[in-house]
């Protein structure tokens, strides 16, 4: 009697070769610019060096076992390394996202987004680093193997599985129901993505049902800037990533983004950055 195919147990949802890579050995964050918005799920770990780095407009330093979780439309930016700064990563696209992340609780997912960056201890460093990182490059490259995508599929959910049970046991994750100031800096940085076309503090203390006043009391307290500082740093981000990845028009852009005009919107950016639009966009290419 013949044997079964292999193929007939561990049939490819996906293309490995571009939903999933990896790389033991970077001289940067692995992005095409810098900020940059994440279109897939990425992990770094710093193994040398030092970085000043951004996750959604907040501050973080990275250092030696720092490692960087990242999910897909968040704004990613290096600001400062240093010569010997040394990273290994690996990305997996949208179409992985749900089938290894699903049966999570939710508060790890929204810790995670929350907190990008971690330091490890040595000794955790080298087990990420010894049971998946060089595992999932091992096996990414054995091409002929016909496990390799389920391989690599649990080494992942592995992964995740291993980072929640320390984030457990480091008590970092509190079941109480967070505090009314974190719900409302939480909110307030999702309302500024969601509306790119309105740059006024009292519009969005408007939406949170709070005085502006007291919106950029909280935003002091827990980010160390005031509200119309975010909102700024956030409508200038997102002119450098239209600027860096379309050749639209400035005058279509201050159209869709609710600027009064492209002069404003130049004089605007110029105020900001120190140098115009189009100055901009020619030497970031």
């Amino acid at each position: 009697m013949q044997q079964p195919s292999p193929d007939l147990f561990f049939v490819d949802k996906t293309n490995i070769g571009t939903d999933f890579h990896i790389s033991l050995h970077n001289n940067a964050l692995p992005i095409d610019f810098s900020p940059c918005r994440i279109s897939s799920c990425l992990v770094c770990l710093c193994l040398e060096g030092k970085a000043e780095i951004e996750v959604d407009l907040l501050p973080y330093h990275i250092r030696p076992n720092s490692i960087i979780v990242v999910f897909p439309g968040q704004i990613l930016a290096c600001n400062e390394k240093s010569d010997d700064f040394t990273l290994a990563y690996f990305s997996f696209s949208n179409l992985l996202i749900d089938e290894i992340l699903f049966r999570f609780p939710t508060a790890f997912i929204g810790f995670l987004r929350e907190t990008p960056v971690y330091h490890l201890p040595e000794k955790e460093k080298h087990t990420l680093w010894g049971e998946y990182f060089t595992m999932l490059h091992g096996k990414y490259f054995e091409v002929k193997n016909v496990c390799r995508s389920a391989i690599i599929f649990n080494l992942l959910h592995n992964f995740y599985m291993d980072l929640y049970s320390k984030v457990i046991a480091n008590n970092e994750i509190h079941l109480r129901q967070r505090k009314r100031k974190k719900e409302i800096q939480e909110e307030f940085f999702r309302l500024v993505k969601l509306h790119k076309d309105n740059r006024e503090v009292a519009f969005f203390a408007e939406k949170l049902c709070i005085t502006p006043k007291y919106l950029s009391i909280i935003t002091k307290e827990s980010t160390g800037n005031s509200a119309k500082w975010l909102i700024d740093k956030f409508a200038i981000t997102e002119l450098k990533l239209q600027l860096k990845t379309t050749s639209t028009p400035l005058k279509e852009i201050a159209e869709n983004l609710n600027y009064p005009c492209e002069a404003f919107l130049c004089k605007y950016f110029k105020k900001h950055t120190g140098v115009t639009p189009s100055h901009y966009r020619n030497t970031s290419r």
